[in-house]
């Protein structure tokens, strides 16, 4: 066996310890489902265990008491839980069965479960009696006998799941059901670190091993269904449509119901690609199939790795259901729809589509903890997101009025941020504004600016090696560094460890530009007094050089090089040069022309430079002669206007 396992690594086939065989049936006007599930969990670790903690992540919206209610307030991106009893949800465990054996004792929710602390299971900061009480977002099933390395346990496990009012990226709206994290799942087995396991809070998403799911819906047969997976079997009975999905090598599974969804299908090379869309949406579908094939072409290139699965559904909820937009599960996602009302320039919906399904790649195949290096998941799917939409569109704005590219948005939030935090925190380790902005937006401008300093060839064979090396695994932030070292070398490397668990700033600016005609001494020449010019000389000044003058800073934390560029009046620019050391460097030189402008990183490689505002200097040039108000008002025009428009990364 152990030789197998080592073949199977050695090939990079994925080592699936878990299997689940789930069947549930739906009651819309309950909006419930019940059923089984069989979960087969294997120990590939070197520990024994005697427990198997179980998420049941439905039950933060049992009740406004929670963790994950608590610290939403109720309040999840623009919707709000509703507070009717009859909006409620939950996943109650009716029965547990252990290798067929019925357990009536062998199953607690958390708050239940005396020796809590001692199981190792949740960071301190997770446990106190205020919290723990009333969230039962964990189940802990106790076993009889050590599962020893190699061995496996089955778990039958009946079980009833109501959904809440649509919040949350999960729920109903009249008809209309998004089953998201509905049915009980394994916490992550960490061997001698023990099980990697948290209550279900505001800012964590999800953490599970890969898996195969058969999954077997009932639903009346007036309803369509998008379900991970593939269809496997279907059949209809007295007035039921029974459908079975099937999932190979995937650690999560959702699926949607209602009796109004379109379909619209396509194919991007052997995958079948399947849009479920609200009545009226008709005119929104080559749109969204646009962006999902730009989200497909800019993956694969950027990971060096196809899309793997033969199916991939895109969800594209009713406008009364908004709280299940905007969320990512494998094989399949729920995007934004795109209003007819907004202009094809404006590509928020696409930039939804193409980071929700990006995380197919960060998240999906590569199934970082998110609970605890979020920046990893969503940082890193952050870059991917613009890189795609880049790729494709170019801008993710570009009406005639206003362009945007696809890194300036983060570029802007990060730029805002004046907080404490780092990106090396827990999901609700954050203050208050942290999540956001140290989890999607600093590692996307971050790498964007790695992707810069080394060139595209060195950077995607970065993205391409830990993609190869890692896939199907849950890779740590030191598995990335030792990539980032490996290709890029020792400062790319330092960078990146900066970017995750320092606050340190770049910082470039431009401190000073003059250009002013050279003209004659003033004072003594010579220890003598000069003798009074000739005016035909005085006149012919006009004609001598220019003397400019830069002074240039770096107000950051990062020493590194860098460019300057000078603009001249009628002469070809010129490029200075920096190590950007010292804090501050002076520059004089003449010209023939007078100097029009100074920008420092004018290819902006520095795409974390946290102040663009203080990197370009645009000046009248001053010829001795006093600049007219109207024309220092134009100056400081122009400068404001260069900064604003032809700054961006």
């Amino acid at each position: 066996m152990r030789k197998l396992l080592a073949f199977l690594l050695l090939l990079g086939v994925p080592v699936l310890g878990l299997d689940y065989t789930i069947s549930v049936r739906l009651d819309p006007d309950k909006k419930l489902v019940t059923g089984t599930a069989r979960i087969v969990w294997e120990n590939t670790t070197e520990t024994p265990t005697d427990i198997i903690p179980l998420h049941l992540y439905m039950n933060a919206f049992s009740n406004d008491a929670s963790i994950f209610m608590r610290e939403s307030g109720g309040r999840h991106r623009q919707s709000k839980a509703e507070q009717k009893l009859t909006s409620y949800g939950y996943c109650k465990i009716l029965s547990v069965a252990i290798n067929g054996e019925p357990r009536e004792t062998g199953f607690q929710y958390a708050p239940d479960v005396e020796n809590l602390a001692e199981l190792g299971l949740f960071q301190p900061d997770e446990i106190t009696p205020l919290q723990v009480r009333p969230d039962n977002t964990i189940g802990v099933v106790q076993l009889e006998q050590m599962v020893e390395p190699g061995q496996n346990v089955t778990l039958d496990i009946e079980f009833e799941t109501r959904f809440p009012r649509v919040f949350a990226r999960t729920g109903f709206w009249q008809d209309f059901f998004f089953a998201g994290q509905w049915y009980p799942k394994p916490a992550v087995f960490e061997g001698e670190a023990g099980w990697n396991c948290h209550f279900f809070h505001l800012n964590s998403e999800f953490f599970a091993d890969f898996a195969s799911y058969s999954v077997t819906l009932d639903v009346p047969d007036n309803f369509v269904l998008g379900a991970t997976g593939v269809l496997a079997d279907e059949q209809k009975a007295e007035g039921r449509l029974i459908q079975t999905y099937r999932a190979e090598n995937v650690h999560d599974f959702a699926w949607t119901a209602w009796d109004h969804w379109q379909v619209a299908t396509d194919k991007w090379k052997t995958v079948d690609l399947v849009l479920l869309y609200p009545p009226g949406n008709e005119r929104t579908v080559d749109r969204q199939m646009e962006a999902l094939k730009a989200a497909l072409d800019g993956y694969a290139e950027l990971c060096g790795y196809d899309y793997p699965y033969p199916r991939f559904t895109l969800v594209d909820p009713p406008r009364q259901a908004g709280g299940a937009m905007g969320m990512e599960y494998p094989m399949l996602v729920t995007g934004a729809t795109p209003s007819p009302m907004v202009p094809l320039g404006l590509r928020i919906s696409e930039m939804v589509i193409i980071h929700e399904f990006g995380h197919n790649y960060f998240y999906g195949m590569l199934a970082f903890n998110e609970f605890e290096h979020a920046w990893m998941d969503e940082g890193m799917n952050s870059f991917a997101t613009s890189y795609a939409l880049e790729r494709h569109y170019k801008n993710m704005v570009d009406l005639p009025f206003l362009k945007l590219g696809a890194f300036d948005n983060a570029r802007i939030g990060y730029s805002t941020y004046s907080g404490p935090d780092i990106p090396a925190r827990t999901s609700w380790g954050f203050s208050p504004g942290g999540y956001s902005t140290l989890s999607y937006s600093k590692p996307e401008v971050f790498l964007k600016t790695l992707q810069n300093m080394l060139g595209d060839e060195t950077f995607l064979e970065i993205f391409h090696t830990f993609f190869e090396r890692y896939k199907f695994q849950h890779p740590t932030p030191d598995d990335f560094f030792s990539v980032v070292q490996e290709i890029g070398g020792d400062t790319a490397h330092d960078f990146m460890r900066r970017m995750v668990y320092t606050r340190d700033q770049l910082d470039f600016a431009v401190r000073k530009a003059t250009s002013k005609r050279e003209r004659d001494v003033r004072g003594l020449i010579n220890f003598e007094v000069p003798e009074n010019k000739d005016p035909d000389e005085t006149a012919a000044a006009g004609n001598r050089p220019y003397i400019n003058i830069v002074i240039v800073e770096n107000r950051g934390d990062f020493e590194y090089p860098v460019d300057i560029k000078v603009e001249l009046e009628a002469d070809e620019p010129l490029t200075l040069q920096w190590d950007g050391t010292g804090g501050w460097k002076r520059f004089e030189f003449t010209s023939e022309s007078p100097m029009t402008a100074v920008i420092i990183d004018p290819e902006h490689v520095y795409a974390c430079d946290i102040r663009l505002a203080n990197n370009a200097r645009v000046l009248e040039p001053k010829t001795g002669n006093t600049v007219s108000r109207i024309s220092a008002a134009m100056a400081a025009f122009l400068q404001m206007g260069f900064n604003l428009f032809t700054l961006a990364i």
